[in-house]
């Protein structure tokens, strides 16, 4: 297929890796959507920037212009959301109604929208399918869920396809040091090894995570974008890893990862358990997206192998 795709959130994390993927196969033309003006990013050299601001219809309508297919990546955080949930509102589910209202007006095909395995708590516990009952408890969740249902609702109308992806806990290497993600578990312990030598957990780390890398990340948005409709279904697909990991067994992979890559292990302190704390089990299902044919690498240990290395880059041991 050839298509023209728009990155909304195109230089974030994901926005990066994911153009970086696109670019490399000739059939995608890429544009990036940036709130501010930004020149094409050298990880992504074909590819052409947009402005544009998802609360400004004008914006969304000159961005959309000729577009095929939208992933729309553009979202606060857990962190931001949490700091203030009415903008977290705004942004996260009005935004992605403007964004559907004026993808449709411009006769977008596709939208994917990256939502998020909080929607089924935070953290998920249980065995999780598609099937499973949303309860996010989270303003991240919670907007990220009504949003989804935007998505769903003209999907279902037949006005677009809507795709939506429950992303577990997606970690790697960013292709900017300066894009904000590194409060998430994975990088923040990678950064942790190569800039102060430790890994410092805020708990015990007994409690289970799926873990999912970045490349298969982008490698599943590749395929849905491609997927053919008759096999989109409903719309609605998990993301994640084959076996969920505790935080200390991440943490422990890690380090023993980066005794290989760094030749160093570095010491791992955490506190005790909690009185009281109650560990769940955790059992991510992404069966309905691998039978629609998407074959995940599932190798953790080389996208830790990739941050580690960007790590030592660009944040090198403090003396």
């Amino acid at each position: 297929m050839n298509a023209n795709v728009l990155l909304t959130g195109g230089f974030g994390n994901l926005g990066g890796r994911l153009s970086e993927h696109l670019s490399r196969q000739q059939e995608f033309k890429i544009r990036l959507g940036s709130r501010s003006n930004r020149s094409t990013p050298p990880w992504a050299p074909r590819a052409t920037t947009v402005k544009l601001d998802v609360l400004d219809r004008t914006s969304l309508d000159r961005a959309l212009s000729g577009v095929d297919v939208v992933v729309h990546l553009a979202a606060m955080n857990d962190v931001e959301c949490a700091r203030d949930p009415e903008l977290a509102h705004d942004i996260n589910v009005e935004g992605t109604r403007n964004l559907l209202d004026s993808g449709i007006a411009s006769g977008v095909s596709r939208i994917i929208y990256i939502s998020t395995a909080q929607v089924y708590g935070s953290p998920p516990t249980g065995t999780i399918t598609e099937e499973t009952n949303p309860n996010p408890q989270h303003p991240y969740g919670a907007t990220h869920l009504e949003a989804e249902h935007l998505v769903e609702r003209v999907h279902n109308l037949g006005r677009i396809a809507g795709i939506r992806i429950r992303c577990a806990n997606g970690f790697g290497k960013p292709m900017d040091p300066l894009v904000n993600i590194w409060h998430i578990l994975v990088n923040d312990l990678c950064r942790q090894a190569t800039e102060f030598g430790t890994l410092t957990l805020k708990t015990h780390g007994d409690q289970k995570r799926n873990f999912v890398p970045l490349h298969d990340v982008s490698a599943a948005v590749s395929h849905l974008i491609k997927l053919d409709l008759v096999r989109v279904g409903d719309g609605l697909f998990n993301l994640g890893h084959n076996e969920s990991l505790s935080v200390w067994e991440m943490t422990q992979r890690i380090a023993n990862r980066c005794e290989a890559i760094l030749g160093f292990t570095p010491p791992i302190s955490r506190p005790p358990i909690a009185s009281g704390e109650l560990i769940h089990s955790l059992d991510f299902r992404s069966d309905k997206l691998l039978a629609t044919g998407f074959v995940p690498r599932g190798d953790i240990d080389t996208e830790i192998d990739y941050l580690l290395r960007f790590c030592a880059k660009e944040f090198p041991h403090r003396t």
